[in-house]
């Protein structure tokens, strides 16, 4: 919280022909001029830069549950459970996309996957799911790549510094599973994206 700013210094006029105005001294100009720089540091010390750093390093942390349309046909859909998405033991593979809202104008620092691989053969592992934020602008020409999911629970960096234009682009989430030649699960909890 930011206090309030209540001023510290005060001027004491002085008077015509009965002070010597003078550089030392308790009523001096340097003593003056001294208390005027720790007023103003005060001021941007405990009232102005504080606001400018919540300001300018505002993050907004998106939570989203993985609503995962099927985005191939014949469709390898994800299936979904109250709060998350799974390819099942059984399926060979999922594949789904997402649209994503995010705030216009900021900087999009991260996206974080949460989620799980269960093998059904613990011999076997069950490759990691093929996670990405993408945007691709409002008539469809080709999707741009901004993140790619590389683990669970690590924030992935974008591959360029990218700026949201909600006016200009449309954002979301593609994700695809596949068994590489072993069953087993495939669960998706949350996609965490920040932006600053």
């Amino acid at each position: 919280m930011i206090n309030e700013y209540h001023p510290l210094f005060t001027h004491q006029d002085w008077i015509d022909n009965e002070d010597r105005v003078q550089a030392g001294g308790e009523k001096g100009l340097n003593i003056r001029f001294h208390n005027l720089e720790a007023e103003f540091r005060t001021i941007a010390d405990d009232h102005l830069n504080p606001v400018i750093d919540k300001i300018a390093g505002k993050q907004t942390v998106l939570s989203l549950v993985p609503v995962l349309a099927p985005n191939t046909s014949p469709p390898a859909a994800w299936v979904l459970n109250n709060d998350f998405a799974q390819k099942p033991d059984t399926a060979a593979e999922a594949h789904g996309i997402m649209s994503v809202v995010l705030p216009d104008g900021a900087a999009i620092v991260s996206m974080t996957v949460f989620g799980s691989v269960r093998p059904a053969d613990p011999t076997k592992p069950v490759p990691l799911p093929g996670v990405h934020l993408r945007s691709n602008d409002m008539a469809s020409t080709g999707a741009v790549p901004i993140i790619d999911f590389k683990a669970f629970g690590e924030p992935a960096q974008p591959v360029t510094q990218t700026t949201v234009k909600n006016s200009a682009n449309k954002y979301f989430v593609e994700a695809d599973a596949t068994s590489g030649g072993n069953t087993g699960a495939v669960t998706l909890n949350c996609i965490q994206i920040v932006c600053q």
